[in-house]
């Protein structure tokens, strides 16, 4: 017997709600930061906004496409 086995395995969908706030908070960082740099660079003030909205769209309609499907 291999000492690397998990003796108690964890249940398939645990971890699932950490994953998708995760997600959502790091597509919304990720996109708003690059709205911000953006606002920065040009001297305009609706790049963030806009950064951040997109950002979580894409977000939901990834954790759409990645858990939207299991039954």
């Amino acid at each position: 017997m291999s000492e690397n086995q998990d003796p108690k395995p964890s249940p398939p969908n645990s971890g699932d709600g950490w994953r998708v706030l995760s997600y959502l908070i790091g597509g919304v960082a990720l996109y708003g930061g690059i709205g911000f740099g953006l606002d920065r660079l040009f001297g305009t003030q609706f790049l963030l906004p806009v950064g951040i909205v997109l950002g979580a769209g894409l977000t939901i309609l990834m954790l759409h496409f990645r858990y939207g499907s299991r039954s």
